[in-house]
């Protein structure tokens, strides 16, 4: 992936002719690595920063966007917290859905500090920011989601992660696309271009638990109803023709 992206006196700069000189006047490292770049601009091709003798570490798009992301948090002083909905699925049974509940609506909250890259125990979240006191760990997907080790420790030690999905853009993410995404409402995220995503949430099984219960209670309460409505038929039916014969012959002395 061309990376658009380079870092000068600590900014953040794209390889257009507007914004940066071309080739190694750009004075430009990367974003990932810090080696020094080279800017590529040409009449019928997108702009892009090249490694100058050197392989291309491959991290530095990514890098950028986490930066931009880490900058559009911190700016704006808000996230937009997408929606979680926890169902209940039998197995067996994935598109049946018998119970669920909106456990975190969409919303967009304040946010109290941003940190980049801090680690968190065994891992290293591309972002953290703190809400009311508590800490949401904020993915940046580009090319690579979160794998299963990390997912693990994640739900065991009951962290907060969302994760935002870059990878399906084609095209250039600029920050007015980041900030779209993560701090208010934004049509292009809902096909996929950056959509939030919730990862973990402390409260997802316990909600879990309450619907299966919930589910339950329900299938009791109908089979309970149901059979009430049969002994009810029971008691209240009419005797058949056949019935009341033979009743009254039995009555006769």
């Amino acid at each position: 992936m061309l990376n658009p992206y380079g870092k000068k006196n600590g900014k953040l700069f794209t390889a257009s002719k507007g914004e940066v000189e071309r080739g190694l006047a750009c004075n430009c490292v990367c974003p990932a690595c810090g080696h020094k770049l080279v800017a590529c601009q040409g009449k019928d091709k997108i702009d892009y920063f090249a490694h100058y003798k050197g392989s291309d570490c491959g991290a530095g798009y990514e890098t950028a966007l986490h930066v931009l992301a880490k900058e559009t948090l911190y700016e704006e002083k808000k996230i937009l917290i997408p929606e979680l909905i926890v169902k209940y699925n039998p197995a067996g049974l994935e598109e049946t859905v018998l119970e669920q509940e909106t456990l975190v609506p969409v919303k967009s909250v304040q946010v109290d500090d941003v940190q980049l890259e801090k680690r968190q125990g065994e891992i290293i979240p591309d972002v953290i920011v703190k809400i009311q006191g508590k800490e949401l760990l904020v993915e940046i997907k580009v090319t690579h989601g979160i794998d299963d080790k990390k997912k693990a420790y994640i739900r065991r030690n009951k962290l907060y992660v969302v994760e935002y999905d870059f990878s399906k853009i084609r095209g250039i993410v600029d920050k007015e696309h980041i900030k779209k995404v993560l701090t208010r409402t934004y049509d292009g995220a809902k096909k996929g271009f950056g959509r939030g995503e919730w990862i973990n949430h402390p409260s997802c099984r316990k909600t879990l638990v309450k619907l299966i219960k919930q589910h339950k209670n329900n299938q009791l309460r109908k089979m309970a109803e149901k059979n009430d409505l049969v002994i009810t038929s029971q008691k209240t039916a009419s005797p058949s023709p056949k019935q009341l014969s033979l009743w009254d012959m039995a009555r006769r002395p």
